[in-house]
């Protein structure tokens, strides 16, 4: 099996001579520590890798990606999905490989030889998966700003284009690989339907804001809550368009939340720079915030507590987020909002 290279840590400004052979990404950061300051005092920044399928480019959060190898040998398995080339073991890991030429029907710019491809290995909602593309071109670090939301009426099948963006001159396609992984291996941890009011709260009257880049997760998170009480579910697609709700209803122009879920990564502002705006908006101090997102690990939590959020759940736990919810109604039913944590 060819000997995976590593990508370099998230801070990293390029890779260690030794693997400048194989082509891989180098980070466009001219200060890896100015960098790693804003990324971890979540000033809306992040870091992309650029990968191409065809003649289009393609994006993913750095954050989700463990390594980029060379194509390895795999092993086909009976009933394997049709975008699934096989499995491979790496590190005693065995990962599914995923062709997202085939995924998305693309066909590479050239079919005769596939020595340029490369696999992204990623991790998130505590699983990893491969995924092979045609060409990785390079990191970026870019701010959320750029970033701009994809219109619902031109959302693809699956769902899985997430932003769009533009680098040298060229559209770049933000991929959700969660929503892809999902649609191809329908995992039944994200299609819960109704989740059991244990504590009899009233849930009809809480006024819930989810901030979600993924129509995918936003209509389970929708369905989710809607059929288990929940009538005042506000949606939105960005950070900025939740942000720009909170202060309308700061304005006395809208319903204020009582509670906010929101995802970390999304266009025109992330969630921690949303929980951290959020917590200086006078008034707002105490509103219960949850982070919902596939970023979240043990290693990664400490950002969302510098922003103040209230808890953090790794998707696609959609239970434990109603459990807590309905935790937080409780205590704003006794008037203990200090306590909704």
């Amino acid at each position: 099996m060819t000997q995976p290279t590593r990508l370099p840590p998230l801070m990293s400004t390029g890779y260690p001579p030794d693997t400048a052979e194989t082509h891989m990404p180098t980070a466009e950061t001219p200060n890896a520590a100015n960098n790693e300051i804003l990324l971890e005092s979540g000033t809306n920044e992040l870091e992309v890798l650029i990968f191409g399928l065809g003649e289009q480019s393609y994006g993913v959060n750095v954050a989700k990606v463990r390594e980029v190898i060379l194509p390895v040998a795999i092993s086909a398995s009976p009933g394997q999905p049709a975008d699934v080339m096989g499995m491979f073991n790496l590190r005693g890991a065995v990962l599914p490989l995923v062709d997202l030429h085939t995924y998305f029907k693309i066909d590479p710019v050239n079919k005769e030889s596939s020595d340029d491809h490369r696999i992204i290995v990623t991790e998130f909602n505590g699983a990893q998966a491969a995924f092979k593309v045609e060409r990785v071109e390079h990191i970026h670090r870019m701010s959320w700003k750029a970033v701009r939301s994809v219109p619902e009426e031109t959302g693809s099948d699956h769902m899985s284009v997430t932003g769009i963006t533009e680098l040298n001159g060229k559209l770049v396609l933000m991929l959700d690989f969660e929503s892809i992984f999902d649609h191809i291996a329908m995992q039944n941890t994200l299609h819960v339907t109704h989740v059991d009011n244990e504590l009899g709260v009233d849930r009809e009257s809480i006024n819930v804001f989810i901030a979600e880049d993924s129509k995918f997760i936003r209509n389970i998170m929708q369905n989710v809550l809607t059929q288990s009480g929940y009538t005042q579910v506000n949606l939105f697609s960005n950070g900025q368009d939740c942000w720009d709700a909170i202060q309308a209803g700061a304005r006395g122009e809208r319903k204020l939340p009582d509670i906010l879920i929101t995802d970390i990564e999304m266009p025109q502002m992330d969630g921690l720079h949303l929980t951290r705006k959020t917590r200086a908006t006078p008034g707002l101090e105490a509103m219960p915030v949850l982070l919902f997102s596939s970023l979240i690990t043990e290693d990664t939590r400490h950002k969302g507590e510098a922003c103040g959020a209230n808890a953090q759940i790794a998707k696609p736990e959609l239970p434990k987020l109603v459990h807590i919810v309905d935790s937080w109604i409780q205590k704003l039913e006794l008037g203990d909002l200090s306590k909704a944590a």
